[in-house]
């Protein structure tokens, strides 16, 4: 799991991101904005909403390989021989650190698209509130991912230790 901290700053007329390090790439999210010319009408939320699809879409993308990396581990469960299961344990406290890390950047990613959706505070227009809610849709989805993931996490560390004392209670 790979965390890169990106801060934005909103103005009327500009978009302006900054990071601390190139592992976020902008060059794929220039390129969606590209795509979507007809759209640019609507100026800065219709960047803010491409920005914020591209990160919620790498959310995605997180959690469906650790969502694999669970899948690969609970085949490893009732393997045969006594190494998987400390490797069992190792990668699932390793995935479990990793969900939480995740949890942390998704959870209030669900906030941020909700207050920019805020009447109020004038950010998106009419005719961009359906793309603003599929983002908030996909962020709930993600979270909700998240948590079941954890879940898994937890029944795979469980069952492991259930079947290291069956083993022990066989010797």
């Amino acid at each position: 799991l790979t965390m890169s901290e990106l801060a934005v700053i909103l103005t009327p007329q500009a978009l302006i991101t900054v990071r601390k390090d190139a592992a976020f790439d902008l060059d794929e999210l220039v390129a969606r904005w590209d795509r979507t010319p007809t759209l640019a009408a609507h100026g800065v939320a219709l960047l803010l909403h491409g920005l914020l699809d591209y990160v919620v879409d790498g959310h995605f993308a997180a959690v469906q390989q650790l969502d694999e990396r669970i899948e690969e581990l609970d085949g490893l469960l009732f393997a045969e021989g006594g190494r998987q299961i400390q490797t069992v344990q190792r990668q699932s406290y390793a995935l479990r650190k990793s969900l939480v890390r995740l949890r942390r950047v998704v959870l209030p990613m669900r906030e941020v698209v909700n207050a920019l959706m805020r009447p109020d505070l004038d950010v998106v227009d009419g005719p961009l509130l359906p793309y603003y809610r599929d983002v908030y849709d996909h962020v709930l989805r993600a979270g909700e991912w998240t948590e079941s993931l954890r879940d898994l996490v937890a029944s795979v560390m469980e069952t492991n230790l259930s079947v290291q004392a069956n083993r022990m209670n066989l010797i």
